[in-house]
C-alpha cells in the first residue's frame, strides 16, 4: 500500500488540534489509502490452466509449470517485451492450476512445463491471461534394450543401435555396461573459439559386449523398433528389428543379440 495510514494518522493527531479539520484529513487519508489498495489489486489477474495427456485428456497431477507475464511495447522492428511477473505452480490431483499474476496493458503469458522422467515438455510463448490454457503432454513408455555379442569374431567387432519411434522423439536415458564400455566422444575445441561438449553413443567395439540401454519413448509414437549397424570379420550389415511389443505402465524389455 502506497499510503501508511498509521504513520499519517499519528502525524495528524500531533499537529492538528481542531477536531473538524482532523476528521476531514483522516477521511481523506482513508479514501486515498482505499483507492491505492484497489488500484494495486486491480493490477493482478488469475491465470488458470490444466495439464493433461494428449491422447486421453486425463489430467496429470504434480506437474511443475512455469509462467511468465510479459508486457509488449511498440510494434514492428522496434518492438520489445519486458517481464513483469513470473510464477511456478504445481498441478493438483486433477491436473489443474491457478495462480495470481501481475497484469498490465498489452500483456501476455508464456508457459512452460519442463520434461521430466515420466512426461514430455510443453511450451507456449503467449496467450491471453483471461483464457484457460491447456498443456497437452505425453507420458513416456519405458524400454530396456539388452545388447549382447553372442557370436564374437575378434576385437574389431562393432555394433551401434538407436531407437526408431516414427515422427515422435525418444530419449536415451542411461547405458549400463557389464563388458566393453560404449563409445564416448571427448569434448572438442573448435577453431576460432567454442567447442563441442563430450557425448556418448550407444555403440561398442570388441568381443565382450554385454550392455543395457534405457529409452523413454513418447506414448503417441507409432513405431517402436531398434535400428542397428554391425561389423564382423570386415562385413558390415544394417537392419531394423520387428515392432517391439510393449505395455504402457511397465518397463518393456527387448534383447538384441548379434
Amino acid at each position: 500500500m502506497k499510503y501508511d495510514v498509521y504513520q499519517t494518522t499519528l502525524y495528524i493527531h500531533k499537529n492538528f488540534k481542531n477536531k473538524k479539520m482532523k476528521t476531514i484529513i483522516l477521511l481523506s487519508v482513508f479514501f486515498l489509502s482505499l483507492v491505492s489498495c484497489t488500484s494495486e489489486e486491480s493490477n493482478y489477474i488469475t491465470v488458470n490452466g490444466r495439464v493433461e495427456r494428449e491422447i486421453s485428456g486425463e489430467g496429470v497431477s504434480n506437474q511443475i509449470v512455469h509462467l511468465t507475464m510479459n508486457q509488449y511495447h511498440g510494434t514492428g522492428y522496434w518492438s520489445y517485451k519486458t517481464e513483469i511477473d513470473s510464477k511456478q505452480v504445481t498441478t493438483d490431483a486433477n491436473g489443474n492450476f491457478s495462480v495470481s499474476m501481475k497484469n498490465d496493458d498489452n500483456s501476455l503469458v508464456a508457459v512452460f512445463k519442463p520434461q521430466d522422467d515420466n512426461y514430455t515438455a510443453f511450451k507456449l510463448f503467449s496467450f491471453e491471461a483471461n483464457k484457460n490454457v491447456i498443456l497437452k503432454i505425453n507420458k513416456f513408455i519405458k524400454f530396456k534394450i539388452y545388447v549382447n555379442n553372442n557370436n564374437p569374431f575378434d576385437v574389431n567387432d562393432f555394433v551401434s543401435i538407436s531407437f526408431a519411434s516414427g515422427l515422435q522423439q525418444n530419449f536415451r536415458t542411461k547405458i549400463e555396461n557389464f563388458g566393453n564400455t560404449n563409445t564416448i566422444h571427448p569434448a572438442e575445441n573448435l577453431p576460432g573459439g567454442g567447442g563441442i561438449a563430450a557425448y556418448e553413443d550407444a555403440s561398442w567395439k570388441g568381443t565382450n559386449v554385454n550392455s543395457i540401454v534405457y529409452y523413454n519413448v513418447s506414448e503417441n509414437a507409432d513405431k517402436h523398433k531398434i535400428v542397428w549397424y554391425k561389423r564382423k570379420n570386415g562385413i558390415e550389415t544394417t537392419g531394423v528389428s520387428p515392432e517391439i511389443l510393449f505395455q504402457p505402465d511397465q518397463i518393456n524389455e527387448y534383447h538384441f543379440e548379434y
